[in-house]
């Protein structure tokens, strides 16, 4: 017995070291790149690299997010599930409006409508749920129809806390709504799709971890609407 608990531990010990090493050794060469792009944005007075170097850092932004979803995926599996830490959190509105903000500062041309109504303390991962909202928010400006609105409404029902992020546009094909919450599952299969079809599971690996749970509904009348049901007094899982 004692000999299997020494084991299991080293196992965990090792899966962490693997997962520290591949996150370190994937982001060393971003940094570098990311650094040239930036200095080549503030030192050159060509228009035409000042957009080069733009695209650089959109670019390691981009990879560096799916380098996140990589080893987020890594360490619920080899690890046993993602780990949420937590706390009793008193302005987690102000939390979430903050993620809200974020998109809107990205993308100006966007419209996105937020209702959040929290008013009372949650007991809850802050960072995780930030991270919910931010892929749900993000999943929704990429597929939402261009000329609506996102919707985000956040409020208290009875003892659970309700995140709902809805859009126009095409509907999910009723065969994949099954799917849609497993990795690297797709919502397009055309050859300009972005990242890896981690987003969502990790989406619903977050909430599962907050004793919740994740769902959607999507027709071309009403819209699509990811639905994230946690409990306030959340437990961990």
């Amino acid at each position: 017995m004692e000999n299997a608990l020494r084991d299991a531990q080293a196992t965990n010990e090792l899966r962490e070291q693997f997962i520290a090493i591949l996150g370190h050794d994937l982001r060393n060469p971003l940094q570098a790149v990311s650094a040239a792009g930036e200095f080549l944005e503030l030192k050159s007075i060509d228009p035409a690299l000042k957009v080069i170097a733009a695209r650089i850092r959109t670019s390691v932004k981009r990879m560096s997010l799916l380098i996140d979803d990589v080893l987020e995926f890594a360490r619920g599996r080899l690890g046993g599930g993602l780990g949420v830490k937590l706390d009793a959190i008193d302005d987690l509105d102000a939390g979430l409006g903050a993620v809200v903000k974020e998109f809107q500062d990205g993308q100006p041309d966007r419209q996105i409508l937020a209702h959040i109504h929290i008013a009372r303390r949650v007991r809850c991962d802050l960072g995780r749920i930030q991270q919910v909202a931010s892929n749900l928010i993000g999943n929704a400006l990429t597929h939402g129809a261009h000329s609506s609105p996102v919707k985000v409404n956040v409020r208290t029902e009875n003892h659970d806390l309700v995140l709902e992020v809805w859009n126009a546009g095409d509907p999910i094909p009723a065969d994949s709504i099954g799917k849609i919450f497993q990795p690297f599952w797709r919502r397009s299969t055309a050859s300009n799709r972005e990242g890896l079809g981690l987003g969502l599971h990790i989406c619903s690996q977050i909430v599962q971890a907050h004793g919740g749970s994740l769902s959607v509904a999507s027709t071309r009348e009403d819209g699509t609407r990811f639905t994230a049901r946690l409990p306030l007094e959340a437990s961990l899982q």
